[in-house]
């Protein structure tokens, strides 16, 4: 027998409009993709310009503290609002164990500096890895998108 040609002129029709569905699916896909690459290489490039900046970083954190003098007549020893200070301390880690430094009062503007220099740093380079992660997932997803796959694979189960 031969096969009906009109019916199978359908089902090619058919399936060059499925193709071209899912091609046009992933054109917008990709468009949409290629923008959000675009984007947050523009903010990584700015985080990273952030950390190449030139300001003294300084390790630990900040501590104000209230002493008692231990004279046994004076003010401090009666009321724990009439203590001594506030004094300026710079507490750090050293081989597991906190160091508190006294600051003097001519240090402590460019010690506070540091200090908020060093956590804008530190959160400046984890926005950094979050980019990264973000950027790495949207380019597997680019990937993925121009196989042209019309379905997504099965995973294995464990």
């Amino acid at each position: 027998k031969r096969p009906d040609s009109a019916f199978y002129t359908v089902i090619l029709e058919i399936w060059y409009v499925f193709t071209y569905m899912i091609h046009a699916i992933n054109r917008k896909a990709l468009s949409r993709y290629r923008q959000l690459v675009k984007d947050l290489q523009a903010q990584r490039q700015f985080l990273e310009s952030s950390l190449l900046g030139r300001e003294p970083l300084v390790e630990g954190c900040l501590v104000v503290v209230r002493k008692v003098c231990g004279n046994a007549g004076c003010r401090c020893a009666k009321s724990k609002k009439e203590r001594h200070g506030p004094f300026l301390y710079l507490s750090i880690l050293r081989k597991g164990k906190t160091k508190t430094i006294h600051l003097p009062k001519e240090w402590e503007q460019t010690v506070k500096t540091g200090v908020e220099a060093a956590r804008r740093y530190r959160k400046a380079r984890q926005q950094c890895r979050v980019l990264g992660k973000r950027l790495d997932n949207l380019w597997r997803q680019i990937e993925r998108q121009r196989k042209h796959l019309p379905y997504e694979p099965k995973q294995k189960s464990r």
